[in-house]
Parts: structure tokens; sequence; C-alpha cells
């Protein structure tokens, strides 16, 4: 469904992806200023929610759709298998299919961002901007009276196994414990970034939304952002335009950098593409938190519940741990159940556990697989990598921690049959949790690998910006579509010469 707005021929700010970023920073930019903005969104605009136009499965909450994904996987770099890596190609972006789990992070997160040469970006300062996103997401804590026989049965065992309960995900203090989720979900809708940030502001007039453009590369002269060619139903355009703000996303994001000249120079020449900045570190850095899983087939009575309740959800409650191997903050394991349809993960049982490494040091890589807008990148993730062993270990733990809580004897009834995997090593059960971060990292320029500053300015070209999970110099320990909007209201909140309380406060 594309925009029946016009494409400008020439604007402001060109803001890049109508994503959790893209949609945080284009809302806020237009809420306060009087500058023309444009956003571009590869995907359908479906409008505001209030019109009605928004198709069931992105507005269920009770499940995770696949019906607007882009298509990418790991192709040939794993072995012996193929690992998707859903993303959502719709304003809204992937806030507009995923499982509406609402984590902040940890103070230590942030603040271990400041202390690498990031400044202003503590939690100190992230806390107006992270409780602007609880308003905004309209973010709420379930109540165990709201659970799923399974969910119950899940947190019970968890208790059973040394997790206290705990419903704080969405608090910077929150802890090791088991409890309901919070969640932006409002009255059984999924309330993605378009309906937090965009519907306020679809009716200035220094907006302009169009869906279903194809963002081919930025134009870039003496060092300057002069504009932006796009594809529009096949047809070449050029948009121009002072500043360029990309949000699309750690796959998306240096994608386009890298078509656009910028990027590790070697890369560049194998593509025959003219360079315009060497910076190595765009691509680099892929960030995820892995995770290892439990398959069960369900018991007769869990899967008449299903059958039954056709408001069944298959996700509602998280569990944080900590391994020996955590860092300064407060766990570094997630464990989590999905029990229902499993609508979003194609071939497996009714129930699976998960349990992340929510600290993961392996880096993967992101590259173009040619220099076409109409072709995916290339993902190569990389899990299991890093040279200490540590994430091996952490997921080991973790995996350990699911076992004792599937055996907890009135959980045990709820999962019914366990669905063996055939395990050669831990590293090739491993799947993701699809939080990927990190690919145009976040730090000063003397840091080889930065590809932003701490304005989220890409170093060397002026006017050009990265306003999403891609900036993040390491990964927040929860659900990142909170913690992403946080970062490019911090980024828009410079823009505009607002401190981030003052932003928040208005925002």
């Amino acid at each position: 469904m594309a925009s029946s707005q016009i494409l400008p021929t020439e604007v402001h700010t060109i803001v890049v992806g109508g994503g959790t970023g893209g949609a945080t920073c284009a809302g806020l930019l237009a809420a306060h200023s009087t500058e023309s903005i444009l956003l571009l969104e590869a995907g359908p605009d479906y409008g505001p929610f209030q019109g009605g136009t928004w198709p069931h499965d992105l507005l269920d909450a009770r499940a995770i759709p696949l019906s607007h994904d882009w298509g990418l996987n790991s192709g040939d770099f794993c072995r012996d298998r193929v690992i998707d890596f859903p993303r959502a190609r719709v304003m809204g972006g992937c806030s507009a299919h995923n499982g509406c789990t609402a984590s902040v992070g940890a103070r230590a997160d942030y603040d271990e961002w400041e202390a690498a040469g990031n400044a202003g970006w503590g939690a100190a300062a992230m806390a107006p901007l992270l409780d602007l996103m609880r308003r905004r997401f309209r973010v709420r804590t379930l109540t165990v009276g709201e659970l799923t026989m399974a969910q119950a049965a899940f947190m019970r065992a968890g208790h059973a196994a040394g997790l206290p309960f705990a419903d704080d995900l969405d608090q910077l203090e929150a802890g090791v414990g088991i409890g309901p989720m919070t969640a932006n979900i409002v009255d059984g809708t999924r309330w993605n970034s378009s309906f937090a940030f965009i519907d306020p502001v679809r009716h200035r007039q220094n907006l302009t939304i169009l869906g279903e453009v194809m963002v081919d590369r930025i134009m870039i002269e003496q060092g300057e952002v002069r504009g932006l060619h796009v594809l529009i139903n096949g047809e070449a355009h050029l948009v121009r335009c002072a500043r360029v703000i990309l949000a699309g996303g750690a796959y998306g994001s240096p994608a386009i950098l890298l078509r656009s000249g910028i990027g590790p120079a070697g890369d560049l020449a194998a593509q025959q593409i003219e360079i315009v900045a060497d910076l190595p570190g765009v691509g680099g850095n892929l960030l995820d938190h892995p995770c290892v899983q439990l398959d069960f087939e369900g018991s007769p009575d869990f899967l008449e519940a299903v059958r039954t309740n056709p408001r069944h959800v298959d996700e509602q409650t998280v569990g944080r741990a900590k391994s020996d191997l955590c860092d300064s903050g407060p766990y570094d394991i997630h464990a989590f159940l999905v029990a229902g349809a499993n609508s979003g993960h194609v071939g497996l049982p009714p129930i699976t556990l998960y349990g992340g490494a929510m600290r993961a040091k392996s880096q993967g890589r992101v590259t173009l697989r040619d220099a076409s807008p109409l072709s995916v990148p290339l993902v190569d993730p990389r899990y299991c990598t890093d040279p200490d062993g540590h994430d091996h270990s952490v997921l080991s733990q973790a995996k350990d921690l699911l076992t004792a809580i599937s055996a907890e004897p009135g959980f045990a009834k709820v999962l019914g049959k366990a669905q063996p995997r055939p395990v050669v090593d831990l590293a090739t059960e491993v799947v993701n949790y699809c939080h990927p971060a990190g690919t145009c990292k976040m730090g000063p320029a003397r840091d080889p690998q930065a590809v932003v500053g701490s304005n989220g300015a890409v170093h060397g070209v002026s006017g050009l910006y990265v306003a999403d999970a891609s900036v993040m110099p390491t990964i927040t320990r929860g659900n990142i579509n909170l913690p992403t909007a946080a970062m490019a209201a911090r980024i828009a909140a410079t823009m505009l010469g607002m401190t981030p309380d003052v932003l928040a406060a208005h925002g």
C-alpha cells in the first residue's frame, strides 16, 4: 500500500526507514522543528491506526507474523544449515511484528557506552528517554492472572529453579528473577513505533511520508550530503537534501553506506564502488543475543487449551539469570517460553524453551551481495566465535537452566514429550533472538572500528547520520526495541538542540 503523497524534489532532512529508529527520529523532528522532513520506508505505509487499514496479523499481539519479511538468512555462512533473520518490511519495522517484550536493559549497559568515549550516553542521561518510550509505546506489566496455563507453569518452575518473582523488565534496576513480562500491547494490539511516533505528527505540513520506496545510495559531493537516489516502481529519482538519517537497521543501514562508497576500502573496491570514505567498521561488530532451545510436543491438556482458546498468547513471561561469566551488570541470561501457535517459528513444535546469552561477545559481519539496491545484504552471524569461548560457556549454562526448569514436575506435565535435536556441538544448534545491532558502531574517531560519533554523525561525511540499533557499541541485555527508540530520540535531541530530559518532558 503506497502513500498518496508525492515525492518532493528537495527537502531539508530525509529519514530512511520507518522502523523503530526511523519512526522515532522522524516523529520527534517533525514535532519539534519546522524543517521539511521526508520519511521513506521500503515496505507499505498502512496509515494511522485509527484508519483501520492495517492487516490483522500485524496488529494481533498473540503471534509473530512473517507476512512482511525481508527474506534475510545466513546463506552459505553456517555449516549444514540456514538461519533465518526475520525483519519486517513495513512502516513500524520490526516493532510491527515482534513479541512486544518491553525491556530497557541495565544501567551498566549505557554507562559502558559513555565510558567508551560517548559522552552523554550514560544511564543518567538515557533514563528520561526510556521513560518517554514507556509512555509512547504504552507499556504495561502483565499480571499473573493473565498468564496462560503453560506460562504460569513456566514461571513456577523458574521459582523452583531458584529465580525469584520479578516483573520489572522495563526498569534499569531489574535483576535476576522470573515473572510476567512488560509489553507494548494495547487491548490485544501490538503497539508499534508508527502508532507511537508517526500517528501524532501525520497531519504536520513539514512531514512527508512515503512507503514502498527503495533507497539506492546517498549523493555525496566534497564530503557533504547533497541528496538521495531512490527507486519507486523501478524508476530512479533523486531527492536533494542537506541531511540524511539512516535507520534501516543493523542489516540495512550498513548496506546503504557501502553502496554509497562508505566502508572498508577493500570491500568497496571488490564491488567496484567508488570510495567516498574508508571506514573499516561499516558492517562489522554485528551483535545479537544467540540462544539455545529445547522443544516439546505439548501435553494433551495444553494442546486442547490452545485449540479451544482463540485468545491464547505465545509469549508472556521472561526469566533472567546470572552466569559465572556475567559482567558488572545484574544478569546475562534470558530464559523464555514460546508456547502456542508458534507462528513465528516455522517447523517447530508448539512449545519451545529458549535461553539467550544477553551479553554475547562474538561479532558477525554484514556485507554486500552486489551493488544493487534490490539485493538483500549478506549476513554472517559468526555465533560462538569469540576467541575466549565466552558465548559458548554462557549458552551452556543457559541450557543447564532450561533443563532444570523443564524437569520441574508441574511444568513437565505441560511440556509433554521432548523433541531432542541432533547436537554435534552447541555452537551448531544456536538460534537467534532477532536482536541485531552494532554494525555502524558509535565511538570516537580515534576508534578505528567506529562509524558514527556520539551525535550519530558518520565520521568524515557532513550531513550523514545513523539512528538505529546499528550504532550500539555493545548490545543491551534485553529486547532492543525500547533502547533503539531511546537512542534515536537521543540523536534527535542533539539535532534539535535539546537535552534528553527536556525532549522527554516535551515528547
